[in-house]
């Protein structure tokens, strides 16, 4: 069974709400087999509380900490509605930056691919 590691102190909500997100949607093969080769960290930052998490890819080994490190692979910035609504797949993150709800930088092939951890359909 894949889950997400803990990495370092007790995770802020932000934290907690992604990990159980990514807990659920890494176990669909087709998403697991999607993400688990990529290796880089993704940046989620809640923008009206300037909350972050780091999502740690390793090569099949996912971690979550809390903040945003220094140079992440990419990153998304959104208020709470906005990742709401792509969590929840009501709005691809792809669809979210062109419509310009959210902020996105980075590799950006590395964030489409990340962000598929992201989604619970």
């Amino acid at each position: 069974m894949n889950e997400v590691r803990v990495m370092g102190a007790e995770l802020n909500g932000l934290g907690w709400a992604l990990k159980q997100i990514v807990d659920q949607t890494i176990q669909d093969p087709r998403v697991w087999e999607s993400v688990r080769k990529i290796k880089g960290s993704l940046v989620v930052r809640e923008t009206a509380a300037d909350v972050a998490v780091t999502i740690w890819f390793e090569n099949g080994d996912l971690g979550i900490q809390n903040d945003a490190i220094q140079k992440p692979s990419a990153y998304i910035e959104a208020g709470f509605e906005e990742l709401a609504d792509i969590s929840s797949g009501q709005i691809h993150p792809v669809m979210a930056v062109i419509t310009r709800r959210i902020r996105a930088g980075g590799n950006l092939i590395k964030l489409l691919r990340m962000s598929k951890v992201m989604i619970s359909e």
